[in-house]
């Protein structure tokens, strides 16, 4: 765990040993840690000495994240309300508010059609670079954005792929830091696999030592070096740009993520052409997309619907009042993943 906070409120070595416990199952703690020092500012701010939690202190909390917006106010709530869970099961009188509702979310999925798809990777195999650096990842991304495209995995997953992970003799990879912190298995057709395979001949010919050691991640720079997530969402904003994809504004898309949703759609849209039962696909697909439940794949059916609405009049006779009706402000609830 990099935790870069000090805390030093009462609650400092609780604060610590709570993050200790969350970075030994959740991947990501930053976030966690921002909140907690928060409320540890807050604490020292109103001479908080001892050690229980009432609804005054959480209210002085609260007044420290202003201006802030529903979303993330939504998630810090979720934080605390854990850590002070955590302090009540260690026998410290706590005051537990109720975590507040939801708010929807403002995001509308953009699901590219076929052709950007095929303009968008040849947009990506034509780019240059428009000076020579060793730092540079251009080499990385045709193979990493075919991948995004044809797993549907998260582009932290696709980012954190070491060379163990990838099986050509068997045709899989195994993607082991994931959002739900469970590993997967995500299968190769050929296709794909060509792909990978001369990423990595190209790969392995730079002179950096050990490029090719199982420990060493999958997708480097020039310099042999992992990179961040930054670096391909920079790179395929100018890339939409020259495909004459346009930005719709602020929480509208497209983006990287949308990938993913794409290939859902797609997925579902080729399942119906090849007359597999949906609902038969529909697990399948939930674990390809790492989802914990096919409750959260259903979600994509209602996307579909949007897109190819003929699949739904094909599922319609057999299926109808499975899925209700949704008012479309609430389609996307929540859904981001």
């Amino acid at each position: 765990m990099s935790n870069k906070h000090e805390y030093r409120s009462v609650f400092a070595p609780y604060i610590s040993a709570f993050m200790k416990i969350k970075s030994a199952v959740v991947s990501k703690t930053a976030d966690y840690g921002h909140t907690l020092k928060q409320w540890d500012d807050a604490m020292i701010l109103n001479k908080r000495s001892e050690l229980y939690v009432t609804k005054e202190m959480v209210c002085e909390w609260e007044k420290s994240l202003y201006p802030t917006s529903d979303v993330t106010s939504y998630h810090k709530h979720s934080q605390l309300i854990q850590f002070l869970k955590y302090l009540c099961r260690l026998g410290i009188e706590c005051y537990v508010p109720r975590l507040p509702k939801r708010p929807s979310s403002t995001y509308t999925p953009y699901v590219y059609t076929h052709d950007e798809i095929i303009r968008i990777f040849a947009a990506i195999d034509e780019a240059e670079l428009s000076r020579p650096t060793p730092k540079s990842c251009l080499m990385c991304m045709p193979c990493l954005f075919r991948l995004l495209y044809a797993s549907g995995m998260r582009i932290s997953e696709a980012l954190s792929i070491r060379n163990e992970d990838v099986d050509l003799s068997n045709n899989f990879i195994i993607l082991r830091k994931t959002k739900n912190n469970k590993e997967r298995i995500i299968p190769m057709n050929e296709r794909l696999k060509e792909v990978l395979m001369q990423y990595i001949k190209y790969r392995d010919l730079v002179p950096v030592e050990g490029i090719s050691n199982p420990d060493r991640y999958l997708f480097v720079s020039g310099l042999g070096k992992p990179f961040s997530t930054n670096t391909p969402y920079t790179f395929f904003k100018r890339i939409l740009e020259k495909c004459g994809i346009h930005h719709r504004g602020k929480n509208e898309g497209p983006r990287v993520h949308d990938l993913r949703h794409t290939f859902a759609v797609h997925t579902l849209h080729r399942m119906s052409s090849e007359d597999v039962d949906l609902y038969a696909g529909l697990p399948i697909l939930s674990v390809m997309l790492g989802h914990a439940s096919v409750k959260e794949t259903e979600w994509y059916l209602r996307l579909t619907r949007e897109f190819y609405p003929e699949i739904i009049e094909k599922m319609s006779a057999t299926t109808g009042g499975v899925f209700p009706e949704l008012d479309k402000n609430n389609m996307y609830h929540g859904k981001g993943n």
